[in-house]
């Protein structure tokens, strides 16, 4: 249903200055005969006059586009301009004849209405536009699900700035090859050299060995990080030297290592590589052994 709007003459100050509107449908009203040719002064011709304002509560509409356009030739602009402040516009005389005012303002429906000019003088209007609905961009609400890295506090104790850590970002930066490559270069930290086939034992200043928590498991000492990790393993690493280690995971004196693995799927797979299977698998038959 299309929304009512309004344009009326207020009054004319003109002796024989006439202003007829139509319905919005589009129903003209024929234009009289009227010259068109270039006004010869200032008391001919019929100025327009006019304040454009909100139907619903009568507020004046500044920035309101107005275009006056003959009906004859509908590609000439015979006038354009904006409202004020106060919603109010002033165009320069024209010529007697039909013409078409149109009325745009953010916000609002459109107006068009043909009209038309005779005589001299001036003729005031008041003109009304109905509120419309705006059009917005959908707006897409996207869910992400926290990382690993977020759930663990990786990211919490990496501003606090305590200990040293790498991100995936930072890890991939590296090129590494084992995970002792990543850590070797760290302050404090040192690998001693692998025995029998082994990956080598991380060690901190002064040569004690530090705690290994994998995702939150403390794992039993000595650790061979690369016969348990392989670089493509990890999402995020965190190593602390003695009294910087976080209260939750601190049992040693020495230190700690936070290894988090990659979140299920972010490697097209599952994080478990045949390596960690077989370390874990080794953790457990000791424990059996040393138990039974």
């Amino acid at each position: 249903m299309q929304a009512r709007q309004h344009l009326r003459l207020i009054r004319s100050a003109a002796l024989a200055a006439g202003l007829t509107s139509m319905a919005i449908d589009g129903r003209g009203v024929a234009a009289q005969d009227a010259p068109r040719d270039t006004l010869r002064s200032d008391q001919e011709g019929v100025q327009v006059r006019g304040r454009v304002a909100d139907l619903t509560t009568g507020r004046p509409l500044p920035a309101a586009a107005i275009q006056l356009i003959d009906a004859e030739r509908t590609d000439r602009i015979a006038w354009e301009g904006m409202s004020d402040s106060l919603g109010v516009f002033r165009a320069p005389r024209l010529a007697p004849a039909g013409y078409q005012i149109r009325v745009e303002a953010l916000g609002y429906a459109p107006l068009a209405h043909s009209v038309v000019l005779a005589g001299y003088g001036t003729a005031d209007l008041q003109i009304e536009l109905a509120p419309a609905a705006l059009e917005l961009e959908p707006i897409v609400v996207v869910s992400r699900r926290r990382t690993r890295l977020e759930t663990a506090g990786f990211y919490e104790r990496r501003q606090r700035g305590f200990g040293h850590s790498l991100t995936r970002e930072e890890i991939e930066a590296r090129h590494a090859s084992m995970v002792t490559d990543l850590v070797r270069t760290m302050p404090g930290v040192r690998v001693s050299p692998g025995t029998m086939g082994r990956g080598g034992v991380l060690q901190m200043r002064g040569g004690c060995i530090p705690d290994v928590i994998l995702d939150g498991v403390r794992m039993s000492a000595p650790v061979h990080l690369d016969d348990v990790l392989s670089v493509s393993d990890l999402e995020g690493i965190e190593i602390y030297s003695g009294a910087t280690s976080p209260t939750e995971y601190s049992h040693s004196s020495c230190g700690t290592v936070l290894a988090w693995t990659r979140d299920p799927g972010s490697t097209g797979g599952s994080p478990w590589s045949w390596k960690r299977a077989g370390a874990a698998a080794g953790f457990i038959i000791l424990g059996f052994l040393l138990t039974g």
